[in-house]
């Protein structure tokens, strides 16, 4: 009798023991995030302006050569197949007050050089950060994002997935290989929500009020793509913003692969 009282005990234990070893496992919330901090390259460009197929171009291409780890995009006006390139650059330059004046670079959407642009994300820290999986389906990219944020906060934070494009075949003023000229790193359009009916320059939101560090956002976002590009050429650059009370978007982090 004693032995089996005893059985009866070790077995509701191991019971007990599992049932709590299994309550406590941890599933990763979407994917994983990196406390980081990207410097924007940005140029600003347009397809019929000779010093853009000239230094502009080159300043680009060393640019993308000096500095490997960060987020390249070419804001571009003009023709380039038809797509959404001359909304994306009216937007970019009419948000963020950028010179019009082509071939003009800023670094996270300011007048600053890469090396000021680092020293000052370096001393604000990592507010946010995000990582993307996308998956090519015939002439459509389903695109999976996690937004993590690193630090208490609050305000108004919105996601813009910009679909880049390396290497697209068109022509340039002032470049010697007109028309076969390779523009780099071209934002052509933006993926949206999947319940969203239009697409949105300014991103879609993400979080409004007062956020906890370690607080992450999954979205799903879609987007057309022309079938004759090489999927090695295309990503994205996933923008973050806050908007201020007083509607001005201010640049926050950007992550791109």
């Amino acid at each position: 009798m004693k032995r089996s009282a005893l059985s009866i005990i070790l077995m509701v234990a191991l019971a007990f023991v599992s049932c709590k070893k299994e309550s406590t496992e941890l599933i990763t919330p979407g994917l994983e995030v990196s406390e980081k901090n990207s410097v924007l390259i940005a140029k600003h460009t347009w397809t019929g302006c000779g010093p853009c197929g000239g230094w502009g171009y080159t300043n680009f291409e060393s640019l993308m050569t000096n500095y490997p780890d960060e987020v390249h995009v070419s804001f571009t006006r003009g023709n380039l197949g038809g797509l959404l390139n001359q909304q994306i650059y009216d937007f970019i330059k009419d948000t963020f007050n950028i010179d019009g004046g082509t071939p003009t670079f800023h670094n996270n959407l300011q007048d600053l050089n890469v090396s000021d642009a680092q020293s000052y994300m370096d001393s604000e820290g990592v507010v946010m950060n995000a990582n993307y999986e996308m998956e090519i389906i015939g002439e459509k990219i389903k695109l999976n994002t996690t937004t993590k944020f690193f630090r208490d906060t609050e305000g108004t934070y919105l996601l813009a997935p910009y679909l880049i494009v390396d290497s697209i075949v068109a022509p340039q003023s002032g470049h010697p290989d007109t028309p076969n000229t390779h523009h780099h790193k071209v934002a052509v359009n933006i993926a949206k929500p999947l319940n969203e009916p239009d697409a949105d320059f300014r991103g879609y939101p993400i979080a409004h009020g007062e956020l906890r560090d370690g607080h992450y956002v999954n979205l799903e976002f879609e987007v057309t793509i022309d079938p004759s590009w090489s999927p090695e050429n295309i990503s994205f650059a996933l923008m973050m913003f806050k908007e201020k009370d007083n509607g001005v978007m201010e640049f926050v982090n950007v992550f791109s692969k």
